[in-house]
């Protein structure tokens, strides 16, 4: 039961809506230190998910806007290299409060790849728990 709620507080924290995931994983771990493993797992996961939902709904309102405005924006091709480039790897900071919840709608409106974002959001939303499980061990 702990676990599920786990995720959904870090599902929501990885929303525009802010909780205290951290403080709940710091907790459980200090509980019950033999779950460790799983309560990484489940963190991570959930504030992922919740980040790529994020940065879905904001791809699926840049394609509406676009569609109604009066002359379609196509970006310039270099430009977009570059972002597909350089852009997705911005979003191992997605786990930073406040500027990080915002990496990921940028990165859905600039419509960039997917796979990419969601490999640099996991990597990032890891990071920060492994990071959080070593300062409380």
């Amino acid at each position: 039961m702990s676990a599920l709620i786990l995720f959904s507080v870090a599902f929501v924290s990885a929303t525009l809506w802010p909780l205290g995931s951290e403080v709940l994983y710091a907790g459980l771990v200090h509980q019950t230190p033999e779950r460790l493993g799983l309560y990484w797992s489940v963190a991570t996961f959930g504030n992922t998910l919740g980040a790529l939902l994020m940065l879905v709904i904001a791809r699926w309102l840049s394609e509406r806007v676009a569609e109604r405005a009066s002359q379609r924006f196509v970006p310039d091709e270099r430009a977009r290299k570059l972002l597909d480039r350089f852009g997705a790897p911005l979003l191992f900071f997605a786990w930073l409060p406040v500027v990080g919840d915002l990496l990921p709608v940028a990165a859905g409106w600039l419509r960039l790849r997917l796979w990419w974002c969601s490999v640099w959001i996991a990597i990032g939303k890891g990071a920060r728990f492994a990071l959080l499980t070593l300062l409380l061990v």
